[in-house]
């Protein structure tokens, strides 16, 4: 799964690339919420695999728990000789920028920054570090700054503020839905609508849609009580546990949704297909009018209800296992129609083999 998400849907693609391609021009980035950022390590793995295909050179060194950015790269990258000339009426980030022989410009830096005040401090440091460093136009660092607090107002020259959230859309994570649902051991319409059921369900959470494509078939039978499985005893990827939908009637909403998209229409071409096959025979019956007042002078307009009357009625004569499947479909279109989802077994009659006309 997540090799499909970071791999094969367009826009994740992107912001690896976006990502990669700013340290490639050394700029850096400022990665806003890291923390919503589904297969973090995944995503991580493929920006320093993007950075290092393209430039050998420099190598990608990992900072954590840094509160004071100046001192600590001061510190790790200068030789004695440099430290020695360093005054302290002279920033860290102005003396680093200043001198040549300091391996900190041959490299990029992934750091994770955990609190307020050292985002405050790195953001600083970076951004007089590379506006001092632009001016000689030599060679730079160049910074991941992670942060998965908030997101944050902090804007700095030099420094990219990127979110995935900028990148990824509901267009997106369908495109993963259904690339991760193309496998499984069913029918190609019931994986239609076990992608569009899985992207649904999880709102804009990649994982949650991954966690219930991975238990298909009981989600499938049992879509409320699978999801609420996964949010009791599972977590994604960063450890922080699933959230899903609010209740029972919120999951039952996004359910139903999930069957208008892509079983409605399905009823409809049934419909279709009926009054096309038996035209002639309908015409001869019309006008008709419809329980409810409606009145039809077209075959093609007759609804499934009214198709139903003619046929139980002898006006209509028809197979037996087509009234039946007429039948199912009438009372499956009411179902949808009046806001209730239909069960498994409903929609597994609807997307059998030859149901359609």
């Amino acid at each position: 799964m997540e090799r499909i998400w970071w791999e094969r849907v367009p826009d994740a693609i992107a912001f690896v690339e976006d990502v990669a391609n700013a340290l490639l021009d050394e700029k850096s980035v400022l990665l806003q919420e890291a923390h919503r950022i589904p297969w973090y390590s995944g995503f991580a793995f493929a920006v320093q695999e993007e950075v290092e295909q393209k430039d050998a050179s420099k190598g990608v060194e990992r900072i954590s728990q840094v509160e004071n950015p100046g001192k600590y790269l001061f510190e790790e990258y200068c030789i004695p000789e440099i430290r020695a000339l360093y005054r302290p009426s002279r920033t860290f980030a102005n003396f680093l920028a200043e001198n040549d022989g300091v391996s900190l410009h041959s490299k990029y830096f992934w750091v994770e920054v955990e609190t307020a005040e050292a985002l405050k401090a790195w953001t600083d440091f970076v951004s007089e570090y590379l506006v001092g460093r632009g001016k000689q136009k030599k060679e730079a660092a160049a910074f991941v700054l992670e942060w998965r607090g908030e997101r944050s107002k902090i804007s700095r020259k030099g420094i990219r503020s990127m979110s995935l959230d900028e990148y990824i859309n509901e267009y997106d994570r369908m495109v993963f839905s259904m690339l991760a649902s193309s496998t499984v051991r069913e029918e190609v319409g019931m994986k239609h609508y076990l992608a569009e059921l899985a992207a649904n369900v999880a709102g804009n959470d990649v994982e949650l849609c991954a966690e219930c494509l991975d238990r298909y078939q009981e989600f499938l039978e049992n879509p409320w009580g699978t999801l609420r499985e996964i949010t009791e005893n599972a977590w994604r990827s960063n450890g922080e546990p699933f959230v899903g939908p609010a209740d029972e009637a919120e999951a039952e909403r996004l359910i139903w949704r999930a069957q208008i998209k892509t079983l409605y229409p399905l009823v409809e071409e049934f419909r279709g297909a009926f009054a096309r096959k038996y035209t002639k025979a309908i015409a001869k019956e019309l006008p008709v009018t419809a329980p409810f007042g409606e009145t039809f002078d077209d075959p093609k307009d007759v609804e499934l209800g009214t198709l139903v009357f003619m046929v139980a009625s002898g006006r209509l004569k028809v197979k037996a296992n087509e009234y039946a499947r007429l039948v199912k479909c009438k009372d499956a279109r009411n179902k949808l129609a009046h806001l209730r989802a239909l069960g498994i077994e409903e929609i597994r009659e609807l997307l059998g083999s030859g149901f359609i006309c």
